[in-house]
């Protein structure tokens, strides 16, 4: 009997014991929860600010996007734009390099036609001072002179690069010594034409035929198929061609009865 009030004594301060052990265990579980809730809180608001710095950054990179976007189409366009005008030069160029290519021609031909002019200048002023030798008419002198002037304004034009109008009268006086002679200013590709300095002005006309000589050789015959003031295109028949046609090479032209 006396055993039994040790034995509850034993009991409650075991029991006691243990409660405390249970508390202080509690206690410090509740600490480590608190303290952990703590950083779960800490970890979850730094991830909320990192979130949102992640949401602003995606904000600017989209408007980043955005533009680059719209950059990359201005510099499209521009480039298109840019093609567009490199075409149109690319186009530009080839015309002015034609251009300059029959300018040259142009020139040329007027370079000749100039040669062939001072010939016809020096050759009749021959003729004048033959003629003056001769005591000849006054009239013939006077034609003499007229077709000498009109021949030079003819020059002078022609080295000014234009083509002169022939001067009514002036350049259409025919001497025995002079009648029909012509120059091959141009040679046409397989010596299928040549341009003469014989025109209207000097009395051709279309489908006369002139004899080319190479000095006393006489090489193709020629008829007139173009007809302009100051020169002709004529057309090398082809049955009669006996040689190479040059520039300079002498035309007469064939008189029919």
């Amino acid at each position: 009997m006396h055993r039994l009030p040790l034995i509850l004594c034993v009991v409650a301060l075991l029991g006691s014991a243990t409660s405390a052990v249970l508390f202080f265990r509690i206690g410090n579980s509740k600490q480590v929860l608190e303290q952990r809730l703590a950083d779960s809180g800490a970890r979850a608001a730094k991830l909320d600010a990192d979130l949102a710095a992640a949401n602003e950054q995606a904000g600017v990179l989209k408007a980043r996007v955005t533009q680059l976007d719209a950059d990359l189409t201005a510099t499209r366009a521009n480039l298109d734009a840019t093609q567009t005008k490199l075409t149109a030069t690319d186009a530009r160029a080839q015309q002015l390099d034609r251009d300059l290519g029959q300018a040259k021609d142009v020139l040329a031909f007027y370079e000749a036609t100039a040669r062939a002019l001072t010939d016809d200048v020096a050759a009749l002023q021959r003729d004048l001072a033959d003629s003056r030798a001769s005591n000849a008419s006054p009239d013939a002198v006077a034609a003499y002179k007229s077709t000498i002037a009109e021949l030079e304004r003819q020059l002078a034009t022609a080295r000014n690069g234009a083509a002169a109008p022939a001067t009514a009268g002036a350049s259409t006086a025919v001497f025995a010594s002079r009648a029909g002679r012509a120059t091959v200013l141009t040679v046409g590709p397989g010596n299928a034409f040549v341009v003469l300095n014989f025109g209207e002005a000097r009395g051709a006309k279309l489908g006369h035929k002139l004899t080319v000589s190479q000095g006393t050789n006489a090489v193709a015959t020629v008829q007139i198929s173009d007809l302009r003031t100051n020169f002709s295109v004529a057309q090398v028949l082809p049955e009669t061609l006996r040689g190479v046609l040059q520039k300079g090479d002498s035309a007469l032209l064939i008189r029919t009865p």
